[in-house]
């Protein structure tokens, strides 16, 4: 029982540990969406905190189950209890970790904490906004109910879109420029841009985090339904053993992970296979008729064709994981549930 204990804690510790390093550092992006250059510095806030938490739990679930499979991996052990143990872990995570978190975001949404307030804008700095670079000299409110900033100072005309590219024009009265990503100052703005190899996988995240938490909206059987990705990403521990290198398996379980969780998020934001996803929907849609109450949710599930999708993956990982304990073990004539070699 050493072995099932020893993952169970390792699961915990990396959730408790990641979920508050993470936390702490969206709280820190939050913070600087709202920050203008030459403001006092605000480290915490309770309603950032909050909205960080959990939007990072189940980010941190689930690569943390992905970081259980890598360690088992690297310390094999007896398979049953092993698969016993991980599938525990999972079902922990898709069955109470996430809804917990879902729940907790709703209740948290109705009765927030006071969010801070962005200050105005500075005077005294250069800022550069479609790609045209702007000076305040002073900022100021036309009145105390006016909700917009106005400046004056200089626009320095890089893109000529006040003539001649390259001129200096003065302004008396103009709003202040603001960026459309929900940043208060453009200097921080342009600063925290994502590269694209960041960018995507986020998007993807978000997409994926507003389809949880609409399909537990629409009632358990669309959550269970939509649960069917954490079925995807246990059966990749089937494949932990393609080859006697250790790094290729890792490789091949982060590959997979990795392909469940495109996959999934390009069919919930309808990038592929749209007019199949459709014709799911249609064809569950139109056995709300024939099922009796207790089944009427599955008509509401937001996206069947994940659902096939995801059930797809778990029998093609558990089939090849078959077929390379087959090829592997033919020689040694060991059983599927036998105790692996550990190095």
């Amino acid at each position: 029982m050493k072995y099932p204990v020893k993952l169970t804690v390792l699961f915990l510790a990396l959730c408790i540990g990641a979920t508050l390093a993470a936390t702490v550092f969206v709280m820190l992006t939050y913070d600087l969406s709202i920050l203008v250059a030459g403001s006092d510095v605000r480290f915490f806030s309770a309603d950032f905190f909050f909205r960080a938490l959990f939007d990072i739990v189940p980010f941190v679930c689930v690569l943390s189950l992905m970081v259980l499979a890598l360690y088992i991996i690297r310390h094999p052990a007896r398979r049953l209890p092993l698969y016993l143990t991980y599938a525990g872990l999972c079902l922990l995570t898709w069955a109470v970790f996430l809804p917990l978190d879902i729940m907790g975001a709703f209740a948290y949404e109705a009765e927030p904490y006071e969010a801070p307030v962005a200050e105005d804008l500075s005077s005294g700095y250069f800022r550069e906004y479609a790609g045209n670079v702007y000076f305040y000299s002073r900022t100021f409110r036309t009145s105390q109910k006016d909700r917009a900033v106005y400046g004056e100072g200089a626009l320095i005309d890089l893109t000529g879109l006040r003539g001649k590219a390259g001129e200096l024009y003065t302004f008396s009265t103009a709003a202040t420029v603001r960026p459309a990503n929900g940043y208060t100052d453009t200097i921080f703005a342009n600063a925290t841009v994502m590269p694209p190899v960041v960018r995507k996988p986020v998007n993807a995240y978000k997409v994926l985090q507003k389809a949880a938490r609409a399909s537990w909206s629409s009632g358990l059987i669309s959550w269970i339904a939509f649960a069917s990705i954490g079925l995807a990403l246990f059966s990749v521990i089937f494949i932990r053993n393609v080859n006697s290198w250790r790094f290729l398996n890792a490789s091949v379980v982060m590959t997979s992970s990795l392909l469940v969780f495109t996959i999934n998020a390009m069919i919930y934001s309808h990038k592929i296979l749209s007019d199949i996803s459709l014709a799911c929907a249609d064809f569950f849609l139109s056995l709300d008729y024939y099922l009796p109450d207790l089944l009427s949710g599955v008509a509401r599930i937001r996206e069947p064709l994940a659902l096939f999708v995801n059930i797809g993956f778990a029998v093609f990982y558990f089939v090849l994981g078959l077929v390379c304990k087959k090829i592997n073990s033919s020689k040694e004539n060991i059983t599927f549930f036998a105790e692996e070699d550990e190095a």
